[in-house]
């Protein structure tokens, strides 16, 4: 799992929903980690659920696929069957990759965005409130790990309050 900060850099990011659910308090307290699983809690259940359903019914519909070939052409394909199917699989594959790949990309930023709003740094899990905002391209940098990262103008303005 792996984002971008403000300045480009990419660093592992932290999976909240599974440290609540370890009961993993020693980067994030526990109200506020509780907070940030549950913003991203349904969201979260439902786009597995949809990738799930997604990937079973391509796999379970190419595999059909496969099985009523090799039912029907007993006796061989020939040369142009052989690379329809290979084609086939290959597409299925790939097809299967980009949803993945897509789905992955999605809940990253959806994780990012929402740990950023409760002003916890993504990377490490560090309180961000109180922290100046940097005057050349205006992240806010964190002082555990060194990540920089854009507040949302609504925590920034909360921040100098």
């Amino acid at each position: 799992m792996h984002i971008r900060d403000a300045r480009g850099r990419k660093v592992a990011q932290l999976d909240p929903v599974m440290m609540h659910m370890l009961h993993r308090h020693d980067a994030i307290e526990a109200d506020v980690l509780r907070a940030i699983a549950e913003d991203i809690g349904p969201a979260y259940r439902r786009a597995s659920r949809i990738a799930g359903w997604t990937f079973f019914i391509l796999g379970a519909g190419g595999m059909t696929t496969m099985l009523l070939r090799a039912y029907l052409f007993r006796g061989g394909l020939d040369t142009v069957g052989k690379i329809l199917t290979l084609v086939n699989i290959i597409c299925l594959a790939l097809f299967m990759l980009g949803i993945w790949t897509g789905a992955r990309k999605l809940r990253f930023g959806r994780v990012k965005r929402i740990m950023l709003s409760h002003r916890r740094c993504p990377h490490c899990g560090y309180d961000l409130k109180g922290l100046s905002v940097d005057e050349n391209d205006g992240a806010t940098i964190c002082p555990e790990c060194g990540c920089a990262w854009r507040m949302s103008d609504e925590a920034t303005e909360e921040s100098t309050d």
